[in-house]
């Protein structure tokens, strides 16, 4: 008999990747928020604190974009299989491509230009690939 997980789709299983990504990230980010106005109370630390949950979840958004980049990359290439088998694997590189420059250009942009704090931007990118990696290794 077939497990659950062999009959899923790739539509639930990203769904549940994107779901577990965003539960991750609202995990971290309320004891970043909590650290914040503990340290440095309620009127400055709430500040400081929002900036950093926002450069948390910039990150974040950022990883769940790619992960949305590589579902429709395979999905893609899925249909392109069946058309053209030679070509099955082009829209893999083309997205693995997009990917590089929305999630490399979106990390700069947030880094340089917005100013977040690099050390919560890559936290929650790094939450987004752990949450990536920790569903695509559970055994079936």
């Amino acid at each position: 008999m077939a497990s659950n997980r062999e009959n899923e789709t790739l539509e639930q299983s990203a769904r549940r990747v994107l779901v577990l990504q965003a539960s991750l990230t609202a995990l971290l980010a309320l004891p970043v928020l909590a650290y914040g106005i503990a340290t440095e109370g309620l009127q400055d630390g709430l500040y400081r604190a929002a900036a950093n949950a926002i450069a948390l979840c910039y990150g974040a958004l950022l990883g769940m974009a790619g992960t949305a980049l590589s579902k429709r990359s395979v999905s893609r290439s899925s249909e392109a299989a069946l058309r053209t088998p030679q070509y099955a694997m082009l829209p893999v590189y083309t997205g693995l491509f997009n990917k590089l420059l929305i999630v490399g250009g979106g990390l700069a942009v947030g880094l340089i230009s917005l100013g977040l704090s690099p050390i919560f931007v890559v936290s929650g990118f790094l939450v987004t690939q752990v949450a990536l990696i920790w569903v695509a290794a559970r055994p079936a």
